[in-house]
């Protein structure tokens, strides 16, 4: 079994979704609140024993029950031969096409639809739950509505992994334990039978234990004339206790396996899950990084993602995180971007695969996998401008503005001017608020594309013509500034006369003996000029351009741009200007 399609109508934060999930992996990612954990619930709930489930209105969209009742149609397909029987549930299938992904009411196996059947489960003011077969034959009265038989869909219903696994290492109702017990039938069998050792066991040592207050009983029964005999004895009563399936569970020695570690036990549950499933092939699985370390991740992932030996996928998943190494774990064909409109609840889930020109999208969650679970993006064109950002994002914060992170923003690097606007306007089709921050001393090769994103709705920055990040460092900041930029140049290079060799080739109107000196020349226009062509260009075989990492940038956004913005003029200090301000902008 698989799911095909699912709508989600007025649950919870969700005005409105339809979407139609992969075969395989289906990991759904995005910021807070835009209603990944929402859409998990809503297709364990379409599955839910009846009468398991009662509503309340924080349940419907906008704590409004009345004027918004809750309906969820998960429709499913590769069912169960024995489901497509008239007898069964044959009258109420209706046709998949996968291939333009679109649900057809009537069925239709010569125009190669797929068999499918949706499940609808409604709620309105009275909190009540209902589950029917749904199609429009249905909805028009044309056709009597039912249900799925309560034991189709326990065994069909997805296996849900959450924070908490303890309640799967005992033998309880919903548990995995009792699934792998060849159903609920043999598991009470079993209870049952666990009643009788537990009474034999008890019954050995019993006369023992409770001997002088058996003999005190049977005097004070014969003083009131009440005939016990002397097999009167202390038992087990396992009706009163309550033995149930959720009081036995897995133990290594002494020691409950619910005592295991977070990380330890989820991944023991996985794997019992994993191994349960037959028909039931659909996983849920929110916050899959809870409690993991990045190697158990990796291993839980492609546990999942294992093929059988007839090459089809082991499960359906779909899984919800906040980690970039689950991220840098899938394929790009397996993540999902959640977009929440707050305003109308309408909510869209777009595939991040989604084709960009010139872009390898897989390349992203490898080399900015944080950039997926932020509301904002500011794609910057390298590294040093990365650090720039991140350095002035310090300084203000300690000047009281809004943090980037508060504000959702994380800073990426677009690997270039030419690769940087195609990553800016790929993120901004995925449905992110994206800002583009570029040098200006060269133009993309593509000539049309700063102009597309900025029609799209992509916000720009750019510093004075023919000038780059480096460049205005140099030429801008204050001389003391520039004396310090000059030392902790000279600091990066192999030795102080490396650096005075390589300064000479770009500025030949002094032959410098120290790095001292060159200092006291930082108020010299003409070096200033050198001293910035040398920090954003490689030098020979094996040498870098001076401050071309984040670290070093980030230091001089946060100790020497950010302390100077005041009394900058020009440009360099206006983009800033610009990006703070694109920063403090209404979401």
């Amino acid at each position: 079994m698989r799911i095909v399609h699912v709508e989600v109508v007025n649950f919870r934060g969700i005005k409105q979704l339809s979407w139609h999930p992969a075969p395989g992996t289906n990991c759904l990612v995005g910021p807070g609140d835009s209603g990944k954990t929402t859409v998990l619930d809503a297709i364990e709930l379409a599955f839910a024993p009846r009468n398991s489930v009662t509503f309340d209105d924080t349940d419907f969209y906008a704590v409004d029950p009345k004027a918004n009742p809750i309906a969820i149609t998960v429709t499913i397909g590769d069912l169960p031969t024995e489901f497509l029987k008239e007898d069964r549930y044959g009258h109420y299938l209706r046709g998949w096409d996968d291939t333009a992904k679109r649900l057809e009411d009537e069925p239709d196996e010569a125009r190669g639809l797929e068999d499918v059947l949706s499940i609808r489960l409604t709620g309105d003011h009275t909190l009540e739950a209902e589950w029917t077969l749904f199609n429009q034959r249905v909805a028009q009265g044309d056709q009597s509505s039912r249900a799925l038989a309560f034991q189709d869909r326990q065994d069909i219903a997805p296996s849900r992994l959450g924070p908490y696994a303890d309640r799967h290492l005992a033998w309880g109702r919903q548990s995995v334990l009792n699934r792998i017990t060849k159903g609920p039938a043999a598991s009470r069998g079993l209870m049952a039978e666990a009643g009788r050792v537990a009474r034999q066991e008890f019954s050995r040592d019993s006369k023992t234990l409770f001997a002088e207050t058996i003999e005190e009983v049977k005097q004070a029964a014969r003083l009131l004339g009440v005939p016990v005999g002397d097999a009167l004895h202390a038992m087990l009563d396992v009706q009163a206790m309550g033995l149930s399936g959720g009081g036995i569970s897995l133990h290594d020695g002494n020691l409950p396996l619910r005592r295991l570690g977070v990380g330890s036990s989820r991944l023991f549950t996985a794997a019992l899950q994993d191994y349960a499933r037959a028909r039931a092939s659909v996983a849920l699985i929110d916050e899959v990084e809870h409690g993991l370390e990045p190697h158990r991740i990796s291993r839980l992932l492609r546990q999942l993602k294992e093929e059988r030996a007839g090459g089809t996928t082991k499960a359906q998943v779909f899984m919800t995180t906040h980690s970039p190494v689950v991220l840098q774990e899938l394929s790009i064909a397996e993540l999902n971007v959640v977009r929440r409109d707050p305003r109308t609840g309408i909510t869209i889930v777009v595939p991040a695969n989604t084709p960009y020109p010139g872009l390898d999208a897989q390349s992203q969650p490898r080399a900015n996998p944080q950039a997926y679970l932020a509301p904002a993006i500011l794609v910057c064109e390298g590294k040093t401008e990365v650090g720039l950002v991140r350095g002035l994002d310090d300084y203000w914060v300690g000047k009281g503005h809004l943090p980037f992170s508060t504000a959702g923003i994380v800073p990426v690097s677009g690997g270039g001017v030419d690769k940087a606007p195609v990553i800016a306007g790929y993120f901004h089709a995925l449905g992110y608020r994206v800002g583009l921050l570029l040098d200006n001393d060269c133009e993309p090769k593509d000539a049309k594309i700063l102009n597309e994103l900025t029609s799209a709705g992509v916000t720009i920055f750019r510093w004075a013509p023919g000038h780059a990040t480096e460049d205005h460092l140099f030429r801008d900041l204050p001389t003391d500034a520039v004396a310090t930029l000059i030392k902790a140049a000279a600091a990066i290079q192999d030795s102080d006369q490396s650096f005075l060799d390589r300064l000479s080739s770009k500025y030949s109107k002094k032959r410098f003996k120290s790095v001292a000196e060159v200092q006291k020349a930082a108020d010299d226009s003409e070096l200033r000029i050198a001293m910035g062509e040398l920090t954003k260009s490689k030098g020979k075989p094996g040498e870098r351009g001076w401050f071309k990492d984040i670290s070093h940038a980030e230091w001089i956004g946060r100790k020497h741009v950010g302390p100077h913005l005041d009394e900058l003029k020009g440009k360099f200090p206006e983009t800033i200007a610009e990006i703070r301000a694109w920063v403090d902008r209404e979401q």
